[in-house]
């Protein structure tokens, strides 16, 4: 690996997965940075794609700035914005529960999030909890970005708005435990499927995990089935029991819309809103779970639900 790119020197590695490393850079004046690398001959190569769509929300708030995309060597990289733990990570910390209020602050940053990613004419297509990281210390540790455009796509020209055509027969994209129910049946993803993966991803952190979770099979392609029957064979009631009833609205929304639909998203947002209002929650953004567990120790007392078992 390069000592340096660009103007940023190399120090060590923070992050990776299939598609490569993530190393920490500094810059002359001190500045952290996030370097990403990705080995020219990848199975599947992303990183110039995700460049691209970096710059297609470049300055847009809740998503990481991009300081230089290159080649050297054998590597493609690029240099962005260090930030924090993911949500993952944080939900991890708080022990694999998030308070109702946490849960709702989330919900309405997430929701803007991808409001604003439609609205550039683009779709995540990887909804999940590792994909929201916290600023790392850039605001007060609570305004989540999102990131990791690997798999995102656009769904209209952005001129003429031409709609992509529905297809089937596709493969699954993204992550099974959070991909809606026509990503598990081949169909081409729009708009409401990330709406459909952040519901999941709303259950999950309010519950402790879903019901899907933990299936045992010979292989991957018999878990991801297994995966799909379970989604569809759960009630929306019963997937959101325990859970105030704007959760089951919100997925029976997700999953009433239509291919080509513009989502309602400031309905849904209102929606949560309304509940926060309800329960006599302040937006006071110094008290998410992970910030009691940073300055108190331990996450507030919240309402729990029955525990359900981890894993895939």
């Amino acid at each position: 690996m390069q000592s340096s790119i660009s103007k940023y020197r190399i120090t060590k590695r923070v992050g990776g997965g299939s598609f490569g490393d993530i190393y920490l850079g500094v810059g002359a004046n001190g500045e952290k940075v996030a370097v990403k690398f990705e080995k020219h001959g990848a199975r599947c190569p992303q990183l110039r794609h995700e460049y691209k769509v970096y710059r297609e929300l470049q300055n847009a708030p809740g998503f990481a700035k991009v300081h230089y995309f290159g080649t050297q060597d054998s590597y493609n990289l690029m240099v962005m914005d260090l930030l924090g733990p993911s949500l993952e990570d944080q939900f991890n910390k708080c022990g694999r529960r998030f308070s109702l209020k946490t849960v709702l602050m989330v919900a309405d940053q997430l929701l803007e999030r991808v409001e604003l990613m439609h609205s550039r004419h683009l779709i995540h297509r990887d909804i999940k909890p590792a994909n929201f990281v916290t600023d790392g210390g850039r605001g007060n540790g609570n305004f989540i970005y999102c990131i990791d455009f690997g798999l995102s796509k656009r769904y209209r020209h952005p001129r003429t708005l031409q709609h992509i055509p529905q297809r089937e027969g596709r493969s699954l994209t993204g992550t099974p435990r959070y991909a809606s129910i026509n990503n598990h049946l081949g169909v081409e993803q729009s708009r409401r499927d990330d709406l459909e993966s952040i519901g999941y991803v709303l259950v999950y952190f309010l519950k402790g995990g879903l019901p899907w979770q933990g299936l045992k099979a010979k292989s991957a392609t018999k878990k991801y089935k297994l995966i799909m029957e379970k989604k569809q064979s759960i009630t929306i009631p019963a997937l959101c029991q325990g859970c105030p009833s704007q959760f089951a609205e919100y997925l029976a929304y997700c999953r009433s819309l239509k291919f080509e639909a513009k989502p309602n998203i400031a309905y849904l947002r209102g929606m949560f809103r309304d509940l926060f209002r309800s329960q006599g929650y302040t937006n006071n953004h110094s008290s998410l779970d992970w910030d009691w567990n940073r300055h108190e120790g331990g996450a507030p007392d919240r309402e729990r639900t029955d525990n359900m078992e981890g894993g895939y």
